[in-house]
């Protein structure tokens, strides 16, 4: 099937201090883009292939038969994201291309008063993620290696330096192994 397991790529910067979260520009409008469609397809299961086959273009139309439409959106760039889900959370509330509605009654805008969720993924930025319903994780988890605390002024957005005697590599393991037991009793 000449599926191979999709890891850092080469060249891939890593953003964290842990060597954990990274980013890689895989393509900008250089591969088939056949090819790319179904290899944005297989992200859900960590996979993807060097070239494009027959099964593949069923693949395509059993995609845009069935509505899943977001591999056919990796056609401009296409990068390899790692990052702890916190990372990503706000990377999809503030995504590029994305748009709001505009409301008006009576020639006046209300937009302000109108509470109306909408994520609009189809004005060029989409993703695929590897799916814990097909693929076996391995635990990770994003902890950093310097911790930092909220100030003492209540700002919510702010962090400050802890104490030059405060134990980071301890805090550090003690909440990596209530990760790890939190995960245990999740199995």
């Amino acid at each position: 099937m000449n599926l191979t397991d999709v890891a850092a790529p080469e060249g891939a910067q890593f953003t964290l201090d842990d060597d954990t979260g990274f980013v890689a520009l895989m393509d900008r409008m250089q591969q088939d883009s056949a090819l790319k469609v179904v290899n944005s397809a297989r992200i859900s299961y960590d996979k993807q292939k060097k070239e494009h086959t027959d099964a593949d273009s069923k693949l395509t139309r059993f995609l845009w038969e069935h509505g899943h439409t977001s591999p056919f959106r990796h056609s401009f760039y296409t990068f390899h994201w790692k990052a702890p889900l916190f990372v990503f959370r706000q990377a999809f509330k503030y995504q590029v291309g994305s748009g709001w509605r505009e409301y008006e009654v009576d020639g006046h805008n209300v937009s302000l008063e109108v509470f109306d969720v909408m994520f609009d993924t189809d004005k060029g930025c989409s993703w695929n993620e590897v799916s814990g319903r097909y693929v076996q994780w391995e635990p990770e988890f994003y902890v950093p290696k310097v911790m930092r605390s909220n100030p003492p002024h209540g700002n919510k957005q702010a962090s400050v330096d802890l104490p030059e005697d405060f134990d980071h590599e301890g805090a550090r393991l003690a909440m990596l192994e209530d990760c790890r037991a939190a995960f245990e009793r999740y199995q």
